[in-house]
């Protein structure tokens, strides 16, 4: 692809993409890696047998920072820089930004060498932070229900926001199962967490005034301003990683 050589330059970052978390919710050991946008960046760069240096030249930009911007979680590229290394990877920067959510998940092929791995409790508990939807998972006479649901975790425990009916059918209940995952397509990574435990309304008005704080607007809309927690009695979690880093596919 023949591309116009700019002069070289260092990065100024004044506008970024970022699909991950935000910086407060971030997981634990994320800014000890490349972010999501950076790690597409070099698996793209490895589909097309380009090195650093040959991607730095076809942007022009700092091959050195380029080198950094692949593997810091805290580096990011302008917007016009991110037009020209998508142009140079012959792909669209909404790609590199993990465009794609309207297919449905788990349809791309798995890499090579990949592996299961345990997450431990710590890290559920960071992925359980980021808040956001989850799955509900509880049974009735006609079989198991799953319903998706914003929530937070706060003090140890799922925190969502349901009708008067839905948390008198959820106490009732001995237990329910809470499920949060991720998968990125691009990577052919992902991670998925599991909470069982009782499920409970919470009446204490001073704990009504302070969980009354969190982001729990329902996105289905309705009447939904009655607070559930579910207080976990396991907590597990799996992530599908690889052997090989960036440089190495």
């Amino acid at each position: 692809m023949a591309l116009m050589k700019p002069a070289i330059r260092s990065e100024t970052p004044s506008f970024s993409i970022d699909t991950t978390s935000s910086p407060s919710k971030a997981p634990v050991g994320s800014s000890s890696g490349p972010g999501d946008l950076a790690r597409r960046v070099a698996r793209r760069r490895n589909e097309l047998g380009l090195t650093t240096e040959e991607l730095a030249q076809r942007v022009g930009i700092d091959p050195n920072y380029l080198k950094y911007f692949e593997r810091s979680a805290d580096a990011r590229l302008s917007f016009g820089t991110l037009n020209l290394v998508a142009l140079a990877l012959d792909t669209t920067p909404v790609a590199l930004a993990g465009a794609g959510v309207d297919r449905p998940p788990g349809t791309g092929r798995a890499r090579h060498h990949p592996a299961l791995e345990t997450l431990t409790k710590e890290q559920c508990h960071a992925h359980l932070a980021a808040g956001g939807v989850g799955r509900i998972v509880f049974s009735m006479e006609r079989g198991p229900i799953a319903l998706p649901v914003n929530f937070e975790f706060t003090e140890g425990k799922v925190i969502l926001s349901t009708d008067l009916a839905k948390s008198d059918l959820l106490e009732a209940l001995p237990v329910v199962g809470f499920e949060i995952d991720r998968i990125d397509e691009t990577l052919s990574e992902g991670w998925s967490v599991v909470v069982c435990g009782p499920a409970n309304r919470v009446d204490d008005p001073e704990e009504v005034l302070r969980l009354s704080s969190l982001d729990l607007e329902a996105w289905a809309g309705g009447e939904r301003h009655v607070l559930v927690k579910i207080t976990p009695d396991t907590v597990t979690g799996r992530v599908i990683v690889h052997d090989s880093g960036p440089d190495e596919d």
